[in-house]
């Protein structure tokens, strides 16, 4: 338990900020690689050709493989020349010119305060005076000169002081261009019309800080050049099947030695020069798979935990592979790594490792075609068969159709290689048996692995949906209101997640949980105050919003109790950001000590919402608890209510570190406006005169009875005494 605790902390993502890591990326991938190679290696020991340089080959060498490898002496010349090529980063230093506006304004400032000094009589000690303040910035010509002119000239002389800085040093400054930029500075200086007395001042001041303020981005230029060695692609020598490495009676060169050692055909040792072949093979595969991620999943690139889960899958499906092959090829159940990635990761993965696991597995299998075409058919099946899961999956459909398509697949490969047909169908019926065993073994794994990664499938997402979870029906009996708050906040989240691409499964289990923490004090919250007094009467702004605000860590910490996912927790944390409690902050500002006020001591505590689903839940809690409070709703006011909510938390800052846009934004607040319309339509109002005629004008029973069904409860609105409530039974 405790390596595995370390390994988790060596692994584990923040849920806020998810950096991946291209330490734990390199441990990952030589991990992997190495696992990999041991367990394709086992019993890989080929016939070597024992061959050296200038011998006169006794054979013909043929390439028993298709391999490509790096020309390791040309591909290091050419990235030494990329790198040459690139040229070095310089970023412009503004606080240079900020310092030297500072130093113009620090030195005005001091004539300023000597001229209007008034127990400074003689000029002597005027200019004494300035000297002590300036401590030698300036010649001392300059400074007297600086004591001649008038309030209104220092002011202009200042301001042209500080253009001709912010010309230069805002633009930059280059170690080549010092003298010449100095020499156009003194033509600005002569235009300005000062004469010469004004021209050498302004000169005096601004030609100290023209100096070169462009700096050497050194890690840019780094990373530049590395990006550069990256597009290089290396300089490869293919050898395919089939072809003719060394002839009978050629003179082995050092060229057909290289190529006979990445073919793993030279050297008569115990397999030592094939296992690197392997080796290559199996770094070619999961370069690939990396290259996949990278370029078409980014996401799951840059998480390096479900890259390690993509791993252990990856290996333990070769384990089966390699167990399975001792009984035959067939009955191996090689699709429960296809299924476990496609719930627990993706469907788009899952092909990708479906594709890399059939070509391994080839090796094992001792390159069958039939055998390769039946890992890749059957786990493809399997993908395609969990890939729609918005209303959950089935691992036993699945496992049928894996089955099938296995049965299929071994028919048509047997009838093309000319096999018996008794062999075919003893061959079909291990197929079947596989496909419905990787079924099995999936809904055995599954749960562990969904609890080591952290990871929610749908499946567990529509669990949580269900009205009986434990933590749901604390939420109904304890805090009503806000339970039928959540369904509604539920409805629109889920509603606006399908039209902005988002998650919708989570979106409405997210909603569903948001406010658990309000079962912690469920009466200081309006919604389940009902017609009791509000508590927040007695309080002070400050207290309330403690109360109001603790809500979020009591939430997080129930979810912590009830173990619900983390991408449900995140929601709970940071569906209200860091936003402003304005009710309880307007109060404070408007009492006795209002001066003390700090704002920050009013809003939530954060984090801001990090995913679509999380800004979602923000809008849809935000705009239904707005909406909620219209006196008489009416669709003008339902849609000036959800756009001011909009565009208040994205002017606040929420928004900020979600990937929404403003299209998506736009389409949130046309379904907001669509749903609240269709929930706070208004009601007739029956005059309590009209009912009664109605129950006057009913048909009675032979009994003198009025005729009813069943029991009828009547509410009566009127207009003049608000509501009142009948029941008449039948």
């Amino acid at each position: 338990m405790r390596l595995w605790n370390q390994i988790d902390s060596f692994f584990t993502e923040s849920a806020i900020a998810r950096q991946h890591s291209p330490i734990r990326k390199i441990v990952l991938f030589l991990l992997f690689f190495v696992l990999n190679t041991v367990l394709l290696s086992i019993d890989f020991l080929p016939d070597k050709v024992s061959l050296s340089l200038g011998q006169v080959s006794d054979r013909d060498v043929v390439a028993p493989r298709t391999v490509s490898f790096v020309d390791e002496p040309r591909t290091r010349k050419l990235e030494t020349e990329v790198v040459a090529s690139v040229a070095n980063v310089y970023d412009l230093d503004t606080s240079a010119a900020a310092t030297a506006e500072d130093d113009v304004s620090r030195i005005f400032r001091s004539v300023r305060s000597v001229l209007t000094d008034k127990q400074l009589a003689r000029p002597e000690e005027k200019i004494g005076k300035l000297r002590s303040l300036l401590t030698g910035s300036l010649p001392e010509p300059i400074q007297a000169s600086l004591l001649t002119f008038s309030a209104a000239e220092l002011e202009a002389l200042e301001e042209n002081s500080r253009t001709i800085l912010r010309k230069y040093l805002y633009r930059g400054i280059r170690d080549e261009e010092v003298d010449a930029v100095r020499k156009q500075a003194a033509v600005d200086v002569e235009r300005l019309g000062w004469g010469e007395k004004g021209a050498a001042v302004v000169l005096g001041i601004t030609q100290p800080h023209l100096n070169p303020n462009f700096v050497l981005n050194t890690k840019e230029t780094e990373q530049r050049k590395r990006a550069a060695l990256k597009s290089i692609e290396p300089v490869r020598i293919t050898v395919k099947i089939g072809q003719i490495v060394v002839r009978k009676g050629d003179v082995v060169t050092e060229e057909q030695l290289q190529m006979m050692g990445e073919l793993g055909l030279h050297r008569g040792q115990v397999g030592l020069e094939r296992i690197w072949g392997l080796a290559l093979y199996v770094l070619l595969m999961m370069g690939m798979l990396l290259a996949y991620f990278y370029k078409f999943v980014p996401d799951i690139f840059m998480d390096d935990r479900r890259l390690l889960l993509v791993g252990l899958v990856v290996l333990l499906t070769l384990v089966i592979g390699r167990i399975g092959h001792f009984y035959s090829d067939f009955v191996t159940p090689m699709a429960v790594g296809p299924l476990l990635t496609a719930i627990l990761v993706g469907p788009r993965a899952a092909l990708a490792l479906c594709v890399i696991a059939s070509l391994l597995f080839g090796l094992i299998a001792e390159s069958n075609l039939r055998t390769i075409s039946f890992v890749m058919i059957g786990g493809a099946v399997g993908v395609y068969s969990v890939a729609q899961i918005t209303q959950g999956y089935s691992l036993v459909r699945a496992g049928l159709w894996i089955a099938l398509a296995n049965v299929i697949t071994i028919l048509c490969t047997g009838l093309i290689d000319g096999i018996e047909l008794r062999q075919i169908f003893s061959e079909a019926a291990m197929g079947a048996i596989g496909g419905v065993a990787a079924a099995i073994l999936s809904i055995g794994l599954l749960p562990y692995l969904e609890q080591a990664f952290r990871i929610t499938t749908s499946e567990k997402l529509l669990t949580l949906a269900r009205p009986n979870h434990p933590l749901l029906q604390r939420l109904l009996l304890e805090a009503p209101g806000t339970y039928y708050h959540s369904i509604l906040v539920g409805n629109l989240a889920e509603t606006a997640a399908d039209k902005i691409g988002a998650d919708p499964i989570l979106s409405r289990v997210g909603a569903y949980y948001h406010d658990v923490g309000k079962i912690q004090r469920p009466y200081f919250f309006v919604e389940n105050q009902a017609n009791m007094e509000n508590p927040h009467a007695k309080l002070s702004p400050s207290l309330s919003t403690m109360i109001v605000t603790s809500h979020i860590r009591d939430g997080l910490e129930f979810c912590r109790e009830y173990k619900l996912p983390e991408a449900v927790a995140d929601i709970v944390g940071q569906h209200h950001g860091t936003s402003l409690v304005s009710y309880f902050y307007k109060q404070a500002a408007e009492g006795e000590h209002s001066e003390c006020i700090i704002e920050e001591d009013f809003r939530y505590e954060g984090p801001k919402p990090q995913t679509k689903e999380a800004a979602l839940i923000m809008l849809a809690d935000g705009c239904e608890a707005a909406v909620r409070s219209i006196a008489k709703p009416n669709m003008s006011r339902i849609e000036n209510t959800v756009r001011r909510v909009i565009n208040e938390r994205l002017r606040d800052g929420q928004l900020n570190e979600c990937d929404l846009t403003l299209r998506d934004l736009n389409m949130i607040g046309d379904v907001f406006i669509r749903v609240l319309c269709s929930t706070c339509h208004s009601r007739i109002e029956y005059p309590a005169e009209a009912i009664r005629e109605l129950e006057r004008r009913r048909p009675r029973n032979g009994n003198g009875n009025k005729c009813s069904t069943g029991k009828s409860l009547v509410a009566v609105e009127s207009k003049g005494n608000g509501a009142e409530r009948s029941a008449t039974n039948g």
